[in-house]
């Protein structure tokens, strides 16, 4: 039967009540057991026990890791290592008492590591033996799905055993409860997980007028004997099924049809699937059907727009409430509710508060393995759909009030692409914010994630310390939703400045630290070790410093092919045997190298990594004509959290400080490098850090401390590992405030394909720091003026850089090279409030950093940006 019907919004409202009623009636197909390994912690190989949701489980030679060469869902996933005599494992150490059919899990080879196998064995007295199931499987390079037939009633508890000389990953386990067949026999349909009956029926999906869609049904015999399906027949226009392919069922045995809506015309639909068979307590099934479809031309409200099928193409209008503030996508919302957009063009070119019209396919952000359903929903292109459209409307440009919700609202997933306020949020996290990075957020209801990304301004914020009215929209990944704030203005915070940086690089000296994961060896670190050097090649140009101190470099080759590719540049590596190396990078105009060695005299050799000895650099630094010796010592220390590690970081760094203080007194000597442990206690246990004997000597300064303080991180999201500590001789030199944790925005899937360390730097100026103070000064006062990060960075040849002004103001945009030379100037004179941008077009200009300044009425801002031809 058609109904038709002329109201969008009475077709919407009868759509989501039916949907509401079925959502009440579903029965889950099988009774499971899951574990997703979202909740334990584990962050070293040791064996150990592991609190899941599941139950307690042991991981031998296991861990749950999140690394970029990890394969999972969600947030981690389990890591096995065979490994130089490692036995990777993990074992439940519970029983599951109703018995097992299937197991289920995805597995894939860590990395681009090869070769490695998983053995599932089951026990049924309490671990006491163990018995194989099957033979080994063998995963690829990316997640796939195994099942495994397991037969077996009764408690029981599964382990997985690894084979091969590399890592594994494992994740997202099922085994469902053991199925005794039926005496007679018994029909069950089912259709994406769930039973249907006479009460629960199928309702399609909206559908557009001419098209189509299918939805797989399954018929099963859960009886011992026989079950013959006699006959299977829709009725109501416009659905269609397939015909039966297998009638004859024996017990577990399952066949397949499709079933069809292709609407011919706009309305409602209805009608019924009915299968006949010899089952003797229910020879007929009536399943109900219902279904909508609207016109091609229609714009949808989101609201609807967002109930279609992937990959259907919809028109929707709203407004803008994220432009480019994350380089995409954008978020837009009308009445009913809010969508993602990704589609560069319209980031670049619209604003917050646009009203625009979008038409393209509907897709998900799905990165990483799991359900559609889980991630972001947006129009983007698809494998056969590229063709996106949009209109930014000439009306008056209004900016949406954030909806009033909780988070409880949040975690539903009913305001999923709408921007929000949640009261009373608190933010567990204190110190610095990271890029890329998600924090816990509790209000009142519940708690949730909130999401610092790359691209926004947050970055090295500080959070805030009390219950704040939080701003955001909100995005989903994996399965979990997230709150997105915009601005440093959505969580009541200030943006981080650094004073020097208006002071040019020609004026100081620079120094880095840099551990650059496994450089060169695709199959420990990045698997791409050409595009490493690539990416390590920008990071070097875009910092621009005089001198890098850089930790695990495996591959001499790609090392010299590195360094032979930036301009201007020296390097030298360390001469010790390891699979791990450090190095130095530093500019031939301001260095001047005498000597490079390693210090071994007062060393032991199983303190330091089995001799990763610190490589000493004797060097003249030259600035503003002024040249100072010094002496810089590159270490990379013992890693990992054990105490046996721990101690042999005490004894490194007391070996290294008593050859500095006897051999280097009164000299200017610079500690730097991979530190493998924290200042204010260490990563072991909380203890008191191996390098306090530095740190209580006045004779010498951490200068990463206060990053440390202020909860930066350097290794990933997780320690501050990476430090640079001064002798008292150079204390005079140092700019104090310009440490800082490099964030590597301009370079993408850093942590993937770069490394897993963030670079550390600080800078040096002999003599008085010109006008700093005043910049300082400057620079702490309240702006009332928003100067957004340029998009895309880096860029060819062209970037558009944004900015909102609060009041009426003289504003007054500027563009200059390092060198300081002027290259654009525009005096706005007096602008209104609101949001504005400006595209730089740099054809003529050469490759290299440029800095862009905004000055509204007496204050300024500076950021810098990269051109790369």
């Amino acid at each position: 039967m058609i109904k038709p019907s002329n109201s969008r919004i009475d077709r919407a409202i009868h759509f989501l009540i039916f949907a509401l009623l079925v959502i009440w009636t579903v029965t889950p197909l099988r009774a499971q057991l899951t574990e997703n390994f979202e909740d334990g912690q584990k962050t070293s190989y040791a064996g150990a026990n592991v609190e899941l949701s599941s139950g307690t489980w042991y991981f031998n030679d296991a861990l749950l890791g999140s690394l970029g060469n990890d394969k999972f869902n969600g947030s981690q996933g389990v890591r096995m290592d065979r490994r130089n005599g490692k036995s990777g494992s993990i074992t439940m150490l519970f029983d599951k008492n109703d018995g097992a059919d299937v197991v289920s899990f995805v597995s894939a080879n860590y990395g681009s590591n090869t070769g490695n196998s998983l053995q599932l064995e089951y026990s049924i007295d309490k671990g006491g033996s163990w018995t194989s199931v099957g033979e080994p499987i063998s995963p690829g390079a990316n997640l796939e799905l195994f099942e495994v037939e397991v037969g077996v009633s009764g408690p029981i508890r599964f382990r997985w055993i690894q084979g091969g000389d590399g890592r594994i990953n494992l994740d997202d386990l099922t085994i469902t409860d053991f199925l005794e067949a039926s005496d007679t026999q018994t029909i069950q349909v089912s259709a994406k997980g769930i039973i249907l009956t006479s009460q629960n029926g199928i309702t399609f999906e909206s559908t557009v007028e001419g098209g189509s869609k299918s939805i797989p049904i399954l018929i099963t015999n859960l009886g011992e004997p026989t079950l013959l399906v006699e006959s299977v027949e829709v009725t109501g226009a416009d659905f269609l099924v397939d015909d039966l392919q297998d009638s004859s069922l024996s017990f577990k045995a399952t066949t397949e049809l499709l079933l069809h809506f292709n609407p011919t015309s706009v309305g409602d639909y209805s009608g019924e699937l009915i299968i006949k068979s010899n089952d003797p307590n229910q020879a007929t099934i009536s399943i109900p059907l219902t279904a909508q479809a609207f016109g091609a031309e229609d714009v949808l409200p989101i609201l609807d727009a967002r109930t279609l099928s992937l990959g259907t193409r919809v028109r929707i209008a709203g407004r803008v409430t994220v432009a480019n503030e994350f380089g995409g996508p954008l978020y837009l919302q009308d009445r009913t509710a809010g969508l993602a957009v990704y589609y560069e063009p319209l980031h670049a070119e619209a604003v917050i508060g646009d009203s625009i019209v979008v038409e393209g396919p509907l897709n998900v952000f799905r990165p990483i393995a799991g359900e559609d359903e889980d991630f972001l929903l947006q129009i983007s292109a698809t494998d056969t759909d590229n063709s996106i459209n949009y209109e930014i409307l000439e009306v008056e440009s209004r900016v949406p009030e954030p909806k009033m919700v909780t988070l409880t609202q949040v975690n539903s997933g009913s305001v999923e692409a709408q921007l929000v306020q949640i009261p009373n949020t608190v933010i567990e996290h204190q110190g610095a914010f990271q890029g890329n990075t998600n924090y816990t957020i509790s209000d009142p209801t519940s708690t949730a994630e909130m999401r610092v990304d790359n691209d926004s301004e947050l970055v090295g914020a500080m959070s805030p310390s009390e219950p704040i009215q939080m701003i955001g929209v909100v995005g989903q990944f994996a399965g979990i939703y997230q709150i997105l704030p915009r601005f440093t203005s959505d969580l009541s915070v200030e943006a981080v400045s650094f004073p020097s940086d208006s002071i040019s690089k020609d004026h100081t000296l620079d120094i880095v630290t840099w551990n650059v994961e496994w450089f060169g060896d695709p199959s420990n670190g990045p698997d791409d070790d050409n595009l490493q050097m690539q990416n390590a090649k920008t990071l070097i140009e875009t910092i621009g410093a005089d001198l890098y101190a850089l930790q695990e470099i495996s591959n001499a080759n790609l090392f010299e092919n590195l360094v032979a590719n930036l301009d201007g540049y020296s390097g030298i590596l360390a001469t010790f045997d390891q699979s791990q190396r450090t190095a130095f990078i530093y500019k031939d105009e301001t260095i001047k190298v005498y000597q490079s060695q390693l210090i071994s005299s007062g060393m032991n050799y199983s303190d330091w990594a089995a001799g990763r000895f610190p490589l000493e650099l004797l060097i003249d630094a030259t600035i503003n004509g002024e040249t100072r010796e010094m002496y810089l010592y590159n270490i990379h220390a013992k890693a990992y959290g054990e105490e046996s590690d721990y101690n042999q970081r005490i004894n490194a760094s007391r070996q290294l400080k008593v050859f500095i203080d006897n051999q280097r007194r009164s000299a200017n000597v610079m500690v730097l490098g991979d530190f493998n442990d924290e200042i204010l206690q260490s990563t072991y246990n909380n203890l008191t850090s191996p390098y306090r004997n530095f740190d209580v000597d006045t004779e010498y300064t951490i200068l990463t401390k206060s990053l440390e303080e202020n909860g930066y991180t350097s290794y990933s999201r997780f320690s501050m590992l990476d430090h640079i500590l001064i002798s008292s001789e150079l204390e005079d030199e140092w700019l104090e405030g310009t440490e800082r944790v490099e964030n590597p925005n301009y370079i993408g899937n850093y942590l993937s394909e770069t490394s897993d360390h963030y670079p550390v730097w600080t800078r040096f100026q002999y003599g008085t720091p010109t006008n700093l103070e005043s910049e300082f000064q400057l620079n702490k006062k309240e702006i009332d003026f928003t100067l957004h990060p340029n998009y895309p960075n880096p860029f060819n040849p062209s970037t558009t850089i944004r900015f909102e002004i609060q009041t009426s103001a003289s504003v007054e945009f500027q563009v200059v090279d390092v060198m300081g030379r002027e290259l654009i100037r525009i005096n706005y004179g007096q602008k209104l409030a609101g949001s504005y941008q400006y595209q730089v077009d740099a054809e003529n200009w050469a490759s290299g950093v440029y800095f862009y300044t905004l000055r509204v009425n007496d204050q300024h801002q500076t950021r810098s940006m990269l051109l790369i031809k």
